[in-house]
Parts: structure tokens; sequence; C-alpha cells
């Protein structure tokens, strides 16, 4: 479905988030005279100033109820689950699903469209990539999750477009991407996706769209079970015979590329993102030891493992993007050796927190403070049969505030304070964002 096909629908916008603003800027430039319904769960969410022609305001649960059989098409956020029984109704009855990325996939386009997508590294991969691009001289837009909203690029000024894709966005993804580009796959979001299987094959589906794909090696197995084999070009790296990351350095195959400079991307998720951008940027003829040598000075980006600064002595870092056990335990291990207090938990999504747990309970960190549903389940299987524990000590706090002051008290000088929940914030915070800045108000350090 292109743009110039609404003009004589009845379209609504679900959500008016950055992406549901951004579809509202796009469908404007293209028909500026276009009705539109707008949709939004929150009863008060912010509208756009100007948005221009005739708008109909349908916020909050009820009030879309009586939208949806107005409607024709429904231009759809990534926050509006796929599967909710709405969205299943209003397919039903013949409402047409897009979203803005289907609908810019759609255009014509000369940049090529690179699409990073996975559980973790998604963000730090697809500005890497774009780093790497730029450093060859290359002209490249980022957009998607990170960047600009992707309808909002000057594609006349560019010669690549990175895009971020989320899972909520490659679900009913029907673009063709001229690389799809997965960093790493293991159960996340599980409640917006109904489920694991759910979830990775909405996951896949980006990779199935495009070719060539490129992906990890710890993802082949589950790859196989919802992708059809490669026809071309299928590139995998994290593996020996192909690009990866071994004491400290790149190789390709049995080649040595070169030592990994940045202190940030020699963490061993990080030397797997940049294994993928690489891969990536091979693709097109990039010289790799020139591309190892352009990330000295890449930044890690903020609430990733993003070191605030010394607060008493104490080191404080800021992984609040932190939502799964597997993403927890990699900052836990860019710790190793230190006096770690680590902060845990937040919105209950019922993953298992078992190796999470084992690992805290071995030692990983000297001690877990941990708040929110998830951190209370966390607490619970980690203190099960009310004895003294090995490894960490647990304890349990209300809030963020009392959870700093707990760490404050309980870390001494040369220790690291690490704030990395395996856990939404949702209920307690808008988004990890905002949970990071309370975070480091509450240690008393600035944040950006």
């Amino acid at each position: 479905m292109r743009a110039a096909d609404l003009g004589s629908k009845r379209v609504a916008i679900w959500g008016l988030g950055r992406e549901g603003q951004a579809a509202i800027r796009f469908l404007r430039r293209h028909h500026p005279d276009l009705p539109l319904f707008l949709l939004d769960d929150a009863e008060d969410p912010r509208l756009l100033e100007g948005i221009g022609g005739a708008i109909e305001p349908f916020f909050g649960k009820e009030a879309i109820g009586r939208a949806l059989p107005r409607v024709e098409v429904i231009v759809k956020s990534p926050g509006v689950s796929l599967y909710r029984p709405e969205i299943a109704a209003a397919r039903a009855s013949g409402v047409k699903i897009t979203s803005l990325l289907n609908l810019w996939f759609a255009e014509p386009r000369r940049a090529a469209a690179i699409c990073v997508t996975g559980t973790k590294g998604k963000s730090t991969t697809a500005s890497l990539l774009a780093h790497l691009l730029t450093a060859e001289g290359r002209k490249v837009a980022l957009a998607g999750n990170i960047g600009v909203a992707i309808t909002d690029i000057e594609q006349e000024a560019v010669e690549f477009v990175v895009v971020e894709v989320s899972s909520y966005q490659a679900a009913d993804f029907t673009g063709k991407p001229d690389v799809a580009l997965l960093t790493a796959l293991f159960p996340e979001h599980l409640d917006w996706h109904g489920g694991l299987e759910n979830y990775y094959r909405d996951k896949l589906r980006l990779l199935g769209r495009a070719r060539p794909r490129i992906l990890p090696a710890s993802a082949l197995a589950i790859a196989a079970r919802f992708l059809p084999p490669a026809e071309t070009g299928a590139c995998v790296f994290d593996e020996e015979g192909a690009l990866h990351a071994r004491d400290g350095a790149i190789f390709d195959g049995a080649t040595r590329i070169g030592e990994i400079a940045n202190a940030y991307l020699r963490r061993r998720h990080n030397a797997s993102n940049l294994c993928a951008a690489l891969a990536a940027l091979k693709l097109y003829g990039g010289d790799l030891g020139r591309a190892l040598e352009a990330t000295a000075d890449f930044a890690g980006l903020p609430h990733r493992q993003e070191e605030l600064g010394l607060a008493g002595g104490v080191l404080a870092v800021d992984d609040s993007i932190s939502t799964t056990p597997e993403s927890a335990l990699a900052a836990l291990e860019a710790y190793e050796g230190r006096d770690i207090t680590v902060i845990l938990g937040g919105h209950d999504r019922g993953i298992d927190y078992g190796k999470l747990v084992e690992a805290l309970l071995r030692g990983a960190a000297r001690r877990a403070i941990c708040v929110g549903e998830a951190g209370r389940r966390i607490y619970a299987e980690a203190t099960r049969g009310g004895g003294r524990q090995e490894g960490a000590l647990f304890f349990e706090a209300s809030s963020m505030a009392e959870a700093v002051a707990q760490a404050k008290n309980l870390t001494a000088k040369g220790g690291v304070i690490l704030l990395s929940p395996a856990a939404p914030s949702y209920g307690q915070y808008r988004d990890f964002i905002e949970r990071g800045r309370d975070f480091a108000v509450r240690i008393g350090l600035p944040w950006r």
C-alpha cells in the first residue's frame, strides 16, 4: 500500500508518539486535506501543533472502540500490538493495517536500505554501521527507532539508510530491504507478541524479506525453524570461519583484521555488534582494516552501560536499556572482578530469570537490590529456602530512591553501582530513558 492509495480512504493514525506524529506529517505532505482519525490509548496525549486539515480525535479505549467501525485503513504505531483483539477484529472486518515503515518502503527510493534488528544490540550496531559508512565517505542517514523518523529522511541527499527495526515493526513488515541484519535473538517482549514462538517468527520476518541476510551463529538453529533456506548470500558472523572477535581482536576467518582499540567495543557483546556491522560493510566492499581503525572515536549510546562517573568514589553505570536477563548478564560481565551492587527489576513479563539468579548466586555481583514486580520475583527465587545464599546478597527496595540509597550505603569506594534492571520500566517510568535519568539524579551525577 502506497501513500497515493490513501487519498480517498478513511485513515486512522493509531498512536501519537514519535512515529505517529511522523505519520501525520508524512500523510499531510501527500494529502494536505485528507481527514484523519487520531487514535491513542492515553486519555490526553500530546497533540501536534499545526496538524492542519480535518481531524477527529478518539482518545482512550472506549473512544477507540467507537472509531474503528468508521475507518478503512489504520496506520499503526509500533507500540500498538498486532495481537490486540481490536486489531484482529478490525482486520476481520476488512480494515487494512499498515505502518509508517511499510509506507516508506512502498515508495520509490534511490538509497540502499540496511535494516538492523535484534533482541539487543540493534541501536549500537545501527549507529556503528552508520559511523563506519560515514568514515568511508558515504552519505548516510540513521533512521527508525534511533535517529530520525524514516519518512523525514531527505532521500536525495543520502546513499544509505540504516534503519533500526524493532520486533514490533518487523511483525507485519512488507518491505524489501537491500540487507537485513540480526544482532542477537533470545526471549523478549513476550506480552506484546503473545508468546515466544510469535516473537521469534515476528523478529525473523524482517530477514525473510531480504537478500542477503546477516545473522549470528547463535541464532542459526532458531532461524532455520522460521526462515526458508537462503537462496543467496546468507552471511553468518560470530563463528571461526567468518567475522568474529577473539582476544581483543577482529578476525575474518583465519585472517586477523586488527585490534579493537575502542575499550567500549572490546566488551564481548559489543565486539559481536562490531562483527555484525563489519559484515554489512563487507557486503559493500568496505575496507575492514580501515573500518576497524575508524571505531576508535565511536562513543557508546546513552543508557547502555553508560559510565556516569564517580559518586563518593563509586563508579555509577546506567544500563537502563537492559530489559532481559541476557543484557544484565552482559553488563555484569563487563565489570567482572569489581565490587558490584546491581539494581534489578521493573515490570514483570514472566521471563525466566533462572540464569541471572544462578549467576548472581555464583558471585557475578556482591549485592543485588530488587525493585518492582520483576524484582520481587527475582528476590523470591534467589532467597527460596530462607537460608543465607552463596554469592550475592539480595535486598528489596520500594523505589529507585530507596535502591540507590541502599546501594550507596553498601558499596565501598572503588566499587560499581550498576543499574541493569533486566526488565522494562512500564508502570514506574514512561520509558528506559526516564528511568536512567532518575537513577542519575538519585546517584547525584549529571545525565545527557
